[in-house]
This record gives C-alpha cells, structure tokens and sequence, in this order.
C-alpha cells in the first residue's frame, strides 16, 4: 500500500549542516519556530493551553535505510533492530520529537530546541498531557545495560559532565565513531538540501 502526506507547514532551526543534535535540546541556543500553513490556522484554537506538544515532521534529509539492523552512535559496539533504536533512517522517514511551546503568533510557534534541520516539513502537531503521556513504569531498554550508562545518558542530553583519563580516551573514541554514523544516517540526499537561501519567518529584513 502506497501512502502520501503532504506538508502542512515548515519548521525553522539554527540548523544547515551536520551540526543538528541528535535528540532536542530544550536550552539549544538560537531561533526554533514553526510557520504553520494559513489554511490549518484555526485548527491551533486552544493550543496555548499546553506547555508541551509533540511534533511530527518529515525527515526529507534522512539516507534511505538498508539494513533493519544498526549501531546506536551512543553505544557503537552494540548491534541492535532498527526500531530499538532512534536513528533518523527509518522504512517511513517520520520524525517525532517532544518541544515546549512557548507562544504562539497568529499561525506561527515559537518553540524550544528541535533535531531537525532548517526548512523541515512539517507533518503534525498533537498536545503533550502530563496524565496521558508520562509513563511512571517507563524503562531505558538496552540503555539500561550499558555499564556506563550515566555517562552516556549525560552524552545523549547534552550535559555537561566531568570526565575521568579512562573515560576521556573512551568519550573521543565513541564520540568519533557517533559522528561517522550520525553523519552517514544524516546526509543529504539532494544538492540544496541545506540551502542557506531558507529565511527564518521572523527575520524578515527591512529597509531603513
């Protein structure tokens, strides 16, 4: 069965290159918006309600998969199915990602840190609940068997965090190999796929 989507607006980040996180980031530095299409603008009625929301978006920029079996960029020597892992190649490019929502302007959201690149098509917008959506129960998977899992943790949210000599020699042997896969997993696939000409909506010049 063949399925289309077609975009309903257009996500905005600091990101061009290979410099997109690898999960978002709620302090990322910069500008992190989304222009929703006029004609879904009435569908944002009763959205500032909500302080979270999720973000379903396509990942146009994504290598398409190959294998079902991957190396998560975290834990490089573990081989695992690609649905237990987040990695941006999928069978279906769709990325879902978690933002806070900070104000909304007419059909425009401002919104805290997203992995993805600048001129990202959006798919969906749903609201985050508390009593629906936070699972007390909730685990970390393979995550959980790491034996420096804390450390890696810390990597994976973008913490800051202290370094021992071992750890350090371990980081950047990990950290290069995180970088070839993530950069093999994100590479463009068309020639303008970061094209710089992209202006974000709110940036619009003006003429003294």
């Amino acid at each position: 069965m063949s399925i289309s989507f077609q975009s309903i607006g257009t996500i905005y980040t600091p990101y061009f290159s290979l410099n997109t996180p690898h999960q978002p980031l709620p302090d990322a530095p910069g500008d992190f918006w989304i222009t929703l299409n006029p004609d879904y603008a009435s569908a944002l009625e009763a959205l500032q309600t909500f302080n979270y929301i999720y973000i379903v978006y396509y990942l146009d920029q994504a290598t398409p998969v190959k294998e079902m079996l991957t190396r998560s960029p975290w834990a490089p020597e573990l081989e695992i199915g690609l649905f237990a892992s987040r990695s941006p190649q999928r069978p279906n490019p769709i990325g879902l990602s978690i933002v806070k929502l900070k104000e909304i302007r007419g059909n425009d959201l401002v919104i805290s840190g997203i992995d993805a690149y600048n001129g990202t098509p959006l798919l969906d917008i749903k609201p985050y609940m508390h009593f629906l959506d936070s699972k007390e129960d909730a685990n970390n998977g393979w995550f959980d068997t790491l034996p420096n899992k804390e450390h890696t943790i810390a990597h994976a949210l973008g913490l800051s965090h202290d370094h021992d000599h071992d750890h350090d020699q371990k980081s950047q042997h990990d950290h290069t190999a995180h970088n070839r896969t993530v950069h093999s997993q994100r590479a463009p696939h068309h020639a303008d796929a970061h094209n710089p000409e992209i202006k974000h909506p709110f940036h619009h010049e003006t003429n003294d």
